[in-house]
């Protein structure tokens, strides 16, 4: 066995070399293991129209789309990832030479156990650490569209709390109301604790009066509930058009709060 050969078969995943025309040319035994016959000389196209798994028919549409990305930019290397079923795959795809003739290298292999610890941590950033609901990151990450509204939510009489009963209290107000806020929200809604007593709730395909309903009713709610010490909030809401960036609408939200909440101060 040539030196050549057994860097081929013992590289820790997958490995192919194609003619640009997507023929397969050398393939190692882990590329081999996921078609239950010879791909040598076969195009990607021409394995597609001879398996029906339709999990593996999507792998290769994908590989067959960073193979086209190479080609459009010969002389660079290129990082991708691949996704089956719960494997994630991480391939390098470059142009190589041999004599007159070129070919594309592929050297793929497993991430999984690397994206699902990214794919944690993301999340674990994306969570407030004292009342566990999203928090200003996955906000500001979020992708809107014209179907969302914006509200931002400020809670009233929350200095009284911390002063009255101290601070430990205060956390476990705030933890109460972020949960009950939450259980009163339908599923495609969410609520972000953005800082302090401060809050912002994303509605999806709602109108904005009904909104104010909703929103009032809770507020109603948590001003009988004796468990809430007396708290109260004030809201202001802005939906996401096409020409407000989400920094846009919630300073108009946060404007509208203000004003709602001196309003409500005016008729106590």
């Amino acid at each position: 066995m040539s030196l050549i050969h057994q860097v081929i078969q013992s590289f820790p995943g997958l490995m192919a070399v194609k003619k640009l025309s997507g023929e397969h040319v050398v393939v190692n035994d882990s590329y081999k293991g996921f078609f239950p016959f010879d791909v040598c000389g076969l195009t990607l196209d021409d394995i597609i129209d001879k398996i029906d798994d339709e999990d593996v028919i999507d792998l290769l549409l994908q590989c067959k789309a960073n193979d086209a990305a190479v080609l459009c930019e010969p002389d660079k290397m290129t990082t991708s990832i691949e996704t089956f079923l719960d494997t994630s795959f991480e391939s390098v795809r470059y142009i190589m030479q041999d004599g007159d003739d070129e070919f594309m290298a592929l050297l793929s292999w497993d991430i999984t156990d690397k994206v699902k610890t990214a794919n944690k941590l993301n999340a674990r950033l994306q969570h407030d650490d004292l009342t566990g609901i999203a928090n200003k990151l996955a906000l500001m990450q979020r992708t809107f569209n014209n179907n969302n509204t914006v509200v931002y939510l400020d809670l009233d009489n929350f200095k009284y709390i911390n002063d009255t009963f101290g601070h430990l209290k205060g956390d476990e107000i705030l933890i109460k109301f972020a949960l009950f806020i939450n259980n009163q929200l339908r599923d495609k809604d969410t609520i972000y604790r953005v800082g302090g007593d401060v809050f912002v709730v994303v509605f999806e395909d709602v109108n904005e009066t009904k909104i104010d309903e909703r929103l009032s009713q809770i507020r109603q709610i948590i001003e009988q509930e004796d468990d809430f010490l007396g708290i109260s909030f004030s809201f202001g809401m802005q939906n996401m058009q096409q020409d407000i960036p989400l920094a846009g609408a919630l300073e108009l939200a946060d404007k509208q709060l203000y004003v709602n909440k001196k309003q409500r101060k005016n008729q106590d």
